[in-house]
């Protein structure tokens, strides 16, 4: 056939590695730092989570790796999971307990010494959480792709104590962003999660 435009490269574009699915697994914070908040009143704590145990274990990096092949440098890395801070004066007890409890998890996961007390508790070090093993809640998030759409992926809602997801004692979270009760439509190539805002995407490395 004649050739009707020049260029032509050789590209993947179909399949590709996928995110982890809904549920709770053992992981690991590989990298932390701070950002401020879109209203930029607050610093917020990013931490970058990867699974340590079972079938998806390693699976963001995979997802990373993956994405680069496929779409070039320019790709964002998805077990990343941001906590805000509360303010010191007038701010919601929602915010100061979402927080207290995030970072208990931290602390519940990483052992206890000889007399029963942790052997981390947060000192607003946020470096020294580098290392440390944590569990991860993942949950579905539903967004607007570019065609319109309703679409669907996964994301970190919250930390766990990995003590607790042993344990089976941990809910499945509530999907957020959905829009409607009618089945999403997945992306065309098969792949969760490439057409987020930049507002949910973080570079790596840390």
């Amino acid at each position: 056939m004649k050739a009707t435009y020049q260029g032509f490269e050789v590209k993947r574009r179909g399949g590709g590695v996928q995110l982890p699915p809904v549920g709770a697994y053992e992981a690991e914070i590989q990298g932390v730092r701070l950002e401020k908040s879109y209203s930029g009143d607050r610093d917020v704590l990013v931490m970058m989570l990867e699974i340590t145990d079972g079938e998806y274990k390693g699976q963001y990096h995979k997802v990373f790796e993956d994405q680069k092949e496929r779409f070039g440098g320019d790709v964002k890395y998805r077990g990343t999971f941001r906590l805000y801070p509360p303010l010191i004066e007038n701010d919601d007890p929602w915010i100061k307990e979402k927080w207290e409890t995030n970072l208990w998890c931290v602390s519940d996961s990483n052992g206890t010494k000889s007399d029963g007390s942790y052997i981390y508790v947060w000192d607003w070090d946020e470096q020294k959480l580098k290392g440390k093993k944590v569990g991860i809640n993942v949950r579905e998030r539903y967004y607007t792709g570019r065609d319109g759409k309703e679409h669907v992926t996964t994301e970190i809602g919250q930390l766990e104590s990995i003590n607790d997801i042993r344990k089976g004692k941990y809910k499945v979270l509530k999907p957020r962003g959905k829009k409607s009760e009618e089945t999403p439509t997945a992306p065309a190539e098969g792949f969760t999660g490439i057409e987020l805002g930049e507002a949910d995407q973080v570079e790596v490395p840390f």
